[in-house]
């Protein structure tokens, strides 16, 4: 299982995927190598899942939001996604990928905290049944769901 840790500031701009038009937080946009070592280890993997651990400072285990994700998960968040979803649109090419992430437990490893995230691709159509069936609330149809810089879900107006 690769260990993402804490992002390294030393990403060269190269490295980080930046859209001509797109306005990212500089946090999100240093996950950006982790996150697609993760999503294509979940692409080549059977049945269409990856494991990574993203630690956070301790302190922000202290103020999560209300989803009880800390910043530095919420930014490996936003990198996946922008990853899957809004870089294909943007290059006008077709989304053929859905992404689930799947949070566990805080743990401690060696001297960092943080949790695993269970990365699930599924291939576009399947993810896109799945999300009209009505099972499930879906981010994309709801803007409200959607999370977007120092957005936290616990400070919005309920």
């Amino acid at each position: 299982m690769p260990s993402l840790g804490r992002p390294s500031k030393s990403y060269a701009p190269e490295r980080t995927v930046r859209l001509p038009g797109s306005q990212r937080d500089p946090l999100s946009e240093r996950y950006d190598v982790a996150v697609r070592r993760a999503l294509l280890a979940a692409i080549r993997a059977r049945p269409r899942a990856g494991r990574a651990f993203v630690a956070s400072p301790g302190r922000e285990f202290r103020d999560v939001d209300r989803g009880g994700r800390t910043a530095h998960e919420r930014a490996f968040t936003r990198s996946a996604y922008y990853q899957t979803v809004k870089i294909p649109q943007r290059r006008g090419l077709p989304q053929e990928w859905s992404l689930k992430l799947e949070w566990g437990p805080i743990e401690r490893r060696g001297s960092r905290y943080g949790r695993t995230v269970k990365v699930r691709m599924f291939t576009y159509r399947s993810g896109s049944r799945y999300a009209s069936s009505g099972k499930v609330r879906t981010w994309r149809d709801n803007p409200g769901l959607q999370s977007k810089v120092n957005d936290r879900i616990d400070q919005r107006a309920s």
